[in-house]
This record gives structure tokens, C-alpha cells and sequence, in this order.
């Protein structure tokens, strides 16, 4: 498992996270003083101070929900029940043995299955009881309260064996911060946003693959055996102009084409779900949600799990505003599949996919992973491939481009581009994207 520092808490999480706890140790000092511990402001003072930390909690708390749900981060609080038992047996001997932490963290999964756990508890049960609890207190102290509460007792007792939860999270919390890489490392992450943590090659892959799949100009989509929608990307519903993903999860399939092109589509969801060749840059006819038509390329491939065909996904790249695609164009797409690519800020190349290897005729990625990507141009068509690079580093998103690339016997080959940013938190780190091969007899060396 390699290492290597990591932008993992974006600027807003590191600006919640502190503020959220030095609330919460201000809500605590001003707390036990008006329980009579000690004498730091005065009674009246202390509680006037107590419910403005405890009004600015809740703006926190309102303005943190939203900030999880916009940017997806909410899904790492998801508890799961794997590694679990070993992570516990870590935290009560294995620390002290000196044994392997039994989970590794990731931007893509920054908890561990205890901290998942306790987290949700805290986001899910002592936060909003502490909420409440202070909310009625307040209410119930408020001159000509209109509210029948009853006593305060319940209220107070409940609200102070929360606080005594709350604090005891803290300290726990401050001190599993020293079991990191240092004593001092994850504190330090959470001020800079950048920390030391394993990286899963195959994981990251998957994800950046992922992540591609979902920014993509090309329209992504998977279907089940049966023919209905399982998922598609924002691509797709542009094509299809859908605004709302939900208007076609759960559809047949059957409602993106008009009945004149419906039969076509048919034949060939049946041939790739009963094993048939998959489809590679066929030429299909779409209806949109308005009614009106589109043209694109199709890919479909069968979607295998435990050897068994349980649906078919692939890719819709637009051709109706493609000058380039005159009717003889369609004709002589062939033999093509979609290359995944990945390009640091400096035009190296980070990933590639079997399908890209193939059509630059490589064997394998350590032919070509850590070169720079002019080795797959010819030198008059290295400047439109910086331009490029250029233009997406600045977070533009380049579709259709038709692009002249030199394989590695030397021959030319002709391909649709797509590129796409690649961000970490919110720095343009690289580019990435998709090659729809429509290489043909005759090379046209025009590049879009």
C-alpha cells in the first residue's frame, strides 16, 4: 500500500470542524458554571453567553447539512459492519502492540467503521437532542412563555447527560487524533487540508474512472436484464434533455426511441443480454423528453456479476451537430472502442485503459504510463494537443474533438476526444477524458 500527501478536507470542513469544537468546549465552560461548578462570568452573564454559542451552533449545524449533501460527503458517515470487530480489537490491544491499523484512509473513505458508527450517533441522536433540549430550555425561560413544558428538571438532566457525551467524544476524539503517521499529523490535516494516507491504486482507479464516467460529454448508461434504467449520467440526460435523473430510473428502455427505430434497438439489447458480440460506434436515432430527435453513436456491452449477464451499460457520444459526420462518416466507423486517459498538469500520462492501449497499439501501461503525452502526436499536431491541456486546466470541458494520434508502430490513427478536468478539492490537477476511435482508410489529418 503506497502513501502519498493528499488534499482531503476541503476549506469549509476544516472551517466547521474547528468552529464546531470550540463551540462545543465553550458551551461546556459556560455550561458547568451555571450547574454552580465555578464563577467565571456571573449567573446572568453566563447564561446570555451560553445561548448565543448555542444559536451560533445551530447556524453551524444548518449550514454543515447543507454543505454534506451538496458535495456528497454525507455517504461517509454510511456505518457498515466489515472490519468493525477488528477495528475495535485495534483501538483496545492492537495500538498498544504496535499491530496494523485493520482499515486505511482514502478521500473516498476517510472513517473507519467505529468512527462511521459514532459519528452518525453524534449527527443523529446527541447533537439533535442537545438541540432540542437547550431550544425548550430557552423557550421555557422565555417571559410569557405560551408553552405548557412542565419542569425543567427533565429537561436539564437530559440536556446535561448530553453534554457529558458530548465531552467525553471530545476527549476521546483529541486523543485517537495522536495515533496518526505522528502525534501531531491529523492535526495538522485538519488545519492545512492535506494528509499522508494510503493510496489504493486499483481504488483510485475506480474512482477517477468513475468520476470521468460521471463528468463525461459522453452519455453514460446501464440497464438490467429486463431493460429498465438502473443508471445514466448527466451526459445522458442532456442528450435526452431530462432534467431530473428520477424521470428515468425505473423506465424501459423502450422510451427513448420512436416506434420506427424502436424494433433496431431492440434486436440489439437482446443480442448483447444473451452473450451476442457488444455494439462498438453504432449509429442510433433517439427521441428526447420534448419529442423532438437526435443522432448519436452507440456503445453496449453485457454487465457480468458471478458469470451471469445481468445487464448491459455503454456510452452515447452526440453527432447531430458534427459537421465532420457526413453520412459516408457513419459508414466507416469501425473497430472502435472508448479509451479512458488520465494527464497530470504537466501532460504526463497517469492512467490509461486496455481500450486505449489497444488502439495505440501498446501492450501494456508501463509502456506508456509516466511518459509525456506528445509521444502519441506527430510533431505538427503536438500545439493542438497543449492547447488542449491548456484550455482544460483552466476548467473548460472539450467534446468532439477529432483527433490525429501516432501509434506506437509509427502509424496514425483517428479519434473523437474528450477531456474533462481533474480536481482535488477544488485545484485543476490534471485532465482526463475518453478516445471513440473512428480511424478509416483514407486519414483525414484536420483536426478540430
Amino acid at each position: 500500500m503506497q502513501k502519498k500527501e493528499t488534499y482531503i478536507y476541503r476549506g469549509f470542513e476544516r472551517f466547521w470542524h474547528w468552529s464546531q469544537a470550540l463551540l462545543i468546549l465553550f458551551l461546556a465552560l459556560t455550561g458547568f458554571e451555571i450547574h454552580g461548578t465555578f464563577t467565571l462570568f456571573g449567573f446572568e452573564n453566563v447564561v446570555h453567553w451560553h445561548n448565543l454559542a448555542a444559536i451560533a451552533l445551530i447556524v453551524l449545524i444548518i449550514f454543515a447539512i447543507f454543505w454534506h449533501f451538496v458535495t456528497g460527503e454525507w455517504r461517509q458517515y454510511i456505518p457498515t459492519s466489515k472490519f468493525i470487530k477488528e477495528q475495535v480489537a485495534y483501538y483496545i490491544t492492537g495500538i498498544f502492540k504496535g499491530a496494523p491499523h485493520p482499515t486505511h484512509k482514502t478521500v473516498y473513505n476517510k472513517f473507519n467503521p467505529l468512527q462511521r458508527l459514532i459519528y452518525l450517533g453524534l449527527k443523529l441522536l446527541v447533537i439533535p437532542v442537545q438541540v432540542i433540549t437547550g431550544v425548550a430550555y430557552m423557550v421555557y425561560i422565555y417571559p410569557n412563555n405560551p408553552f405548557n413544558l412542565g419542569g425543567l428538571t427533565e429537561i436539564a438532566v437530559i440536556h446535561t447527560f448530553g453534554a457529558f457525551l458530548l465531552l467525553t467524544f471530545v476527549i476521546a476524539h483529541i486523543y485517537l487524533t495522536t495515533t496518526g503517521e505522528t502525534p501531531l499529523s491529523s492535526i495538522k490535516a485538519m488545519i492545512t487540508g492535506w494528509e499522508v494516507i494510503d493510496i489504493d491504486e486499483k481504488e483510485m482507479r475506480m474512482q477517477h474512472i468513475n468520476k470521468a464516467v460521471e463528468d463525461s460529454v459522453a452519455g453514460y448508461y446501464r440497464i438490467d436484464k429486463k431493460g429498465y434504467i438502473i443508471d445514466v449520467n448527466d451526459a445522458w440526460l442532456r442528450m435526452y434533455k431530462c432534467k431530473d435523473k428520477e424521470a428515468v430510473i425505473s423506465k424501459h428502455y423502450s422510451f427513448t426511441r420512436d416506434e420506427s427505430n424502436l424494433k433496431e434497438l431492440d434486436e440489439l439489447v437482446n443480442s448483447v443480454l444473451n452473450g451476442g458480440e457488444p455494439i462498438i460506434a453504432k449509429k442510433a436515432i433517439r427521441k428526447c423528453m420534448d419529442g423532438s430527435l437526435g443522432m448519436h453513436l452507440l456503445s453496449a456491452n453485457p454487465v457480468i456479476e458471478n458469470g451471469e449477464i445481468v445487464g448491459m451499460e455503454g456510452f452515447i457520444l452526440d453527432i447531430v451537430e458534427q459537421d465532420e459526420f457526413s453520412e459516408h462518416m457513419f459508414n466507416i466507423v469501425k473497430d472502435s472502442a472508448a479509451g479512458y486517459y488520465r494527464l497530470d498538469d504537466k501532460g504526463f500520462i497517469v492512467d490509461v485503459n486496455d481500450a486505449w492501449l489497444t488502439l495505440y497499439k501498446y501492450s501494456s501501461k508501463d509502456e506508456i504510463v509516466g511518459k509525456h503525452s506528445s509521444v502519441t502526436r506527430e510533431a505538427d499536431n503536438i500545439q493542438v494537443l497543449e492547447e488542449v491541456l491548456a484550455k482544460v486546466l483552466q476548467g473548460e470541458k472539450i467534446s468532439g474533438r477529432i483527433s490525429i494520434r501516432k501509434n506506437k508502430d509509427g502509424s496514425k490513427g483517428k479519434h473523437i476526444l474528450s477531456a474533462n478536468p481533474v480536481y482535488i478539492g477544488h485545484k485543476i490537477v490534471g485532465m482526463e477524458g475518453f478516445i471513440l476511435d473512428i480511424s478509416s482508410n483514407e486519414t483525414n489529418n484536420t483536426e478540430a
